[in-house]
């Protein structure tokens, strides 16, 4: 018998890795296996610590197997590869010039969050994409793929390197406003213990007061339906 995060061997039963095995579960005292070619194996009379041992394995395979497709995802494009000794750059990457537009620098790519911390493109790379963007003497802004903030996904890194090249600093482009910046904070509120809080009023710290959410709930303020109490359960 062998069960480790590769192999299950039970003789006279099965011998076979786990990526043969689409799924286990147990009908009885009978350990079933169901194969990815929908074939079904069963084993009787597993002991205890046998099955968990089994069960184990196979939740131990399967998270290799997830982590083996995340590093797949994150894995750099061909023209990152130290191995391409040419340093090509695939076409496709969408760029819109003039009134017809066309089409270069990279491989249909767009902006992909499961790639937000790939790897920097090489420097000499990304110094050519530049260069093209200077070259091209792009003026519109708009013309250019857009970043987006905090990413590194290889379509950002490249959208970067251009607006780098055209001249655009993207720090003095229009941030995204998002719904936290608009709301209006009428106090700030601050956990000091289990159930005490102190909540201050933003624009003059003079006025806090402290806020017991225990039995009874209540604020130094003296009303026990006050905005204070309201700041602090919608905090």
């Amino acid at each position: 018998m062998k069960i480790n995060r590769k192999v299950l061997s039970i003789p006279p039963y099965v011998s076979t890795s786990w990526k043969n095995i689409a799924s286990l579960h147990v009908e009885g005292n009978i350990l079933v296996l169901v194969l990815h070619n929908s074939s079904r194996i069963e084993i009787p009379d597993l002991e205890k610590p046998i099955l968990e041992a089994i069960f184990d394995a196979h939740a131990k395979y399967l998270e290799a197997e997830q982590q083996d497709e995340r590093t797949k995802r994150m894995a750099p494009p061909a023209f990152m590869d130290n191995n391409n000794a040419g340093g090509t750059i695939p076409m496709g990457f969408p760029l819109k010039i003039g009134m017809n537009g066309i089409e270069a620098l990279g491989s249909a790519m767009q902006h992909n969050p499961d790639q937000a911390d790939a790897p920097d493109i090489p420097p000499e790379i990304i110094n050519k994409i530049a260069s093209i963007a200077k070259v091209l003497g792009i003026d519109d802004p708009d013309a250019i793929p857009k970043p987006e903030p905090h990413c590194n996904c290889m379509h950002c890194q490249i959208a970067k390197a251009m607006q780098k090249g055209a001249g655009i600093n993207s720090e003095e482009m229009e941030e995204e406003v998002t719904e936290e910046d608009l709301k209006f904070r009428s106090w700030d509120v601050h956990q000091e213990d289990d159930k005490l809080y102190s909540v201050t009023n933003p624009i003059d710290q003079k006025e806090h007061y402290s806020v017991f959410l225990g039995e009874p709930i209540g604020c130094t303020c003296g009303n026990k339906n006050c905005e204070h109490i309201r700041a602090v359960l919608n905090s």
